[in-house]
């Protein structure tokens, strides 16, 4: 359109023609003048379709499948790339008389098949869809204050409490990521951007990208597809956690940690990376290496006259083959702590029921209390005691194991865990320190239903702001007693450790990161 017949419109938008613009000093109304001194005015606004935008798939032309310079039609919400003659874009805009594209890179706005860019505050609300950001202030709020969204279908939804897609068997996904967003100092970390801008892994990009989605208050709708961040996740573990694989929430766990920290630079250095300032602890081992005592050889001649050996110097007094111990101490650090339940029963009540025993968190993680021995294949043993709790603590409820035919099995035991005060007290050496040290507040909850092989995944998350508990299941939220939490089948539990905050980061040296299992 000319622009005489721009200026006609009254509903148009205002618009210059400049490669390079000032976007929030346009909408404050402190305008840039075109070469020419004059605005160009853009008629088609009233063309955009908020209802079938959506931004959470991978960005790539629908035409020719490349994933730069894509822009996204307002009006129909596909994907095409280039806005130059015979592009995707540029041909759609005459074939469809669709005018009105958005770079998904910048956020810049442009008309075509004119190319001039559209500048106009009703537009903001997109580009925070896009790339929602959060100020310092925004964030300190979250814990404390409730604030509900509206979509555009008219609905409320509360940020932090939308659901994700299960895209083809990634319920597993959605629950670590549900859980981890609960975490405050991760949270935080995530929000804003400038954090990890120098990261050059899409893994951290797309996992700080859908956690800013998952608190926005400018969705379009509450719930978000992970589809993105399962692409970064397929490409960086070699397809082991891919769409359409179903996994084991704990092993993506460790792998997405151990992972994250080495992306971020994280070295074996204490404080060098926000997944060490928040979950890493440490334990002491103290090993028992078994030593049997030498014998002094017997001749053929002691053997004949029935005589008995002599014994060799170290073989101690009695010279009778017992075993000796070598006790090594060290300390080693920890993401997350694995507690064994114990074993089903083998039999029926009186009628024809299974029993489901119960025990509590604190019976299971009574290998732990520096006393109890683990026994390793080579004969050798070994105890374990807390040396420092982290901040926050995840505890991985062992629950599969591989049975004598190498079939995997899933033990059903009730583990009773308190929603508050854990007192963990007498598994950590120095028991003798502050009280609150050692009580934990749950955070959130993991839970596993069904078989081993096609259960399903379940998050129960606490929102600190309300004091309320909430079940998410995929799409699915909705409020949950906290009671029926402590009689789940818990599967990951992470606790906050009373007055354990994340300090502040130290980074240094070279990305190496320390891959730890227990």
């Amino acid at each position: 359109p000319s622009s005489s017949s721009c200026r006609a419109s009254a509903a148009a938008a205002i618009v210059f023609v400049s490669s390079s613009r000032d976007l929030d000093r346009a909408e404050s109304g402190k305008m840039m003048k075109t070469e020419e001194g004059e605005p160009v005015l853009c008629p088609y606004l009233d063309t955009v379709n908020r209802a079938v935008l959506d931004f959470d798939f991978e960005k790539a032309c629908c035409v020719s499948g490349n994933n730069f310079n894509v822009y996204a039609c307002l009006a129909c919400g596909k994907y095409y790339q280039g806005r130059g003659k015979a592009t995707p874009a540029y041909l759609h805009s005459l074939q469809e008389d669709h005018h009105v594209y958005m770079n998904l890179q910048t956020g810049l706005i442009y008309c075509l098949p004119d190319g001039y860019e559209v500048i106009d505050a009703s537009l903001r609300d997109i580009r925070n869809m896009l790339n929602p950001t959060f100020s310092e202030p925004m964030v300190t709020k979250l814990d404390s204050e409730i604030s509900f969204a509206r979509g555009i279908d008219g609905g409320d939804y509360l940020p932090g409490a939308i659901g994700l897609n299960n895209i083809r068997g990634t319920d597993y996904v959605n629950v670590v990521v549900q859980c981890l967003v609960r975490i405050p100092p991760l949270r935080d970390f995530f929000l804003l951007p400038s954090n990890y801008e120098k990261a050059t892994s899409s893994l951290v990009q797309q996992f700080g990208l859908l956690t800013r989605k998952i608190w926005s208050p400018y969705n379009f709708k509450g719930q978000v597809s992970p589809h993105e961040l399962m692409q970064a996740v397929s490409q960086a573990s070699d397809k082991k956690f891919a769409i359409g694989k179903q996994a084991d929430a704990h092993d993506f766990l460790s792998w997405l940690l151990n992972t994250l920290h080495s992306d971020l630079g994280g070295t074996a250095k204490k404080g060098s990376s926000i997944i060490h300032e928040v979950f890493r602890g440490e334990v002491l081992i103290r090993h028992h290496a078994r030593q049997k005592k030498r014998r002094a050889p017997t001749s053929a001649a002691d053997a004949y006259e029935g005589r008995k050996p002599v014994p060799s110097a170290d073989a101690g007094e009695e010279g009778d083959g017992r075993e000796q111990w070598k006790v090594s101490e060290s300390i080693s650090p920890f993401l997350f702590v694995t507690i064994d339940v114990p074993s089903m029963p083998l039999f029926r009540d009186a009628l024809e029921r299974n029993i489901i025993p119960q025990v509590p968190l604190t019976a299971c993680m009574s290998k732990f209390d520096g006393s109890t021995y683990q026994e390793l294949m080579n004969g050798d043993r070994r105890q374990f005691r807390i040396k420092k709790w982290p901040p926050y603590l995840i505890v991985h409820i062992k629950r599969f194991t591989k049975n004598t035919q190498q079939l995997i099995e899933k033990n059903h035991t009730i583990v009773n865990c308190p929603i508050k005060n854990l007192d963990l007290t007498p598994f950590c050496d120095g028991s003798d320190a502050a009280t609150d040290e050692h009580k934990f507040d749950l955070v959130c909850s993991a839970q596993h239903d069904g078989k081993p092989a096609d259960g399903t995944y379940k998050a129960y998350v606490h929102f600190h702001a309300n004091d309320t508990w909430y079940e998410m299941q995929d799409l699915h939220v909705q409020q949950i007693h906290p009671q029926l939490i402590s009689v789940s089948e818990s599967y990951l539990q992470v606790y906050r450790r009373k007055g354990g905050g994340a300090p502040a980061l130290e980074t240094s040296g070279p990305p190496d990161a320390m891959k730890e299992g227990e």
